[in-house]
């Protein structure tokens, strides 16, 4: 169960300080996946971790890479540079834990051929995407610019972790709503500074 996996990092101190590289250990064998949901956490939740999104998009890319490919690959060191205060690794993993018991109810292994093969490496593909899009740097008073990919993101590793290919199409279908959402946010902007040019020129 997710619950059960995620509980792992409930007890850590406060008032240390957390690598991704030792995130990553606590989750053992579905530590890939898992961390990534665990990376997640703080944009889909309401609890705003300034400067985040970038180092998370680029860190969730590599563990991204880890779960497509077919060779076990080691964290390289930008894992340790990567920390997380304990106080917000309990406070994410206590909100992770409410939600995942309601969200696990739903998940089971269904068109698992969604996680193998091409269909797999698409689904990598999709989730780097999905991660360069969160990595942007766009202002934070644009809403859901963070939110979507992020839970592009998480639907697609969710569907690793269960083998739940449902959750995989459903992390497809979030990740072009993001990046389509993004391309109608760049028209709008494009065509108010195209305007407001035109005003001062005038």
């Amino acid at each position: 169960m997710v619950s059960k996996r995620l509980e792992v990092v409930r007890n850590v101190n406060p008032e240390s300080k957390i690598t991704l590289r030792a995130i990553d250990e606590m989750f053992g064998d579905d530590g890939a996946p898992l961390t990534i949901i665990f990376l997640c956490l703080p944009f889909l939740f309401p609890m705003p971790i300034p400067g985040i999104s970038t180092a998370f998009g680029f860190a969730i890319i590599l563990l991204t890479i880890r779960i497509i490919s077919p060779w076990p690959l080691p964290l390289p060191r930008l894992a340790d540079r990567i920390t997380l205060a304990g106080k917000t690794v309990s406070a994410l993993a206590e909100k992770s834990h409410i939600y995942a018991l309601r969200i696990e109810k739903h998940l089971k292994p269904r068109a698992s051929f969604m996680t193998l093969g091409i269909a797999k490496w698409l689904s990598g593909v999709g989730m780097i995407l999905s991660a360069i899009a969160l990595a942007l740097p766009i202002p934070p008073i644009i809403p859901f610019t963070n939110t979507l990919p992020a839970l592009a993101i998480t639907l697609f590793s969710l569907g690793f972790l269960m083998r739940d290919g449902f959750m995989i199409i459903l992390g497809h279908i979030f990740h072009v709503a993001s990046w389509g959402y993004f391309i109608s946010v760049a028209g709008v902007a494009f065509s108010f500074a195209t305007k407001l040019f035109e005003y001062f020129k005038s």
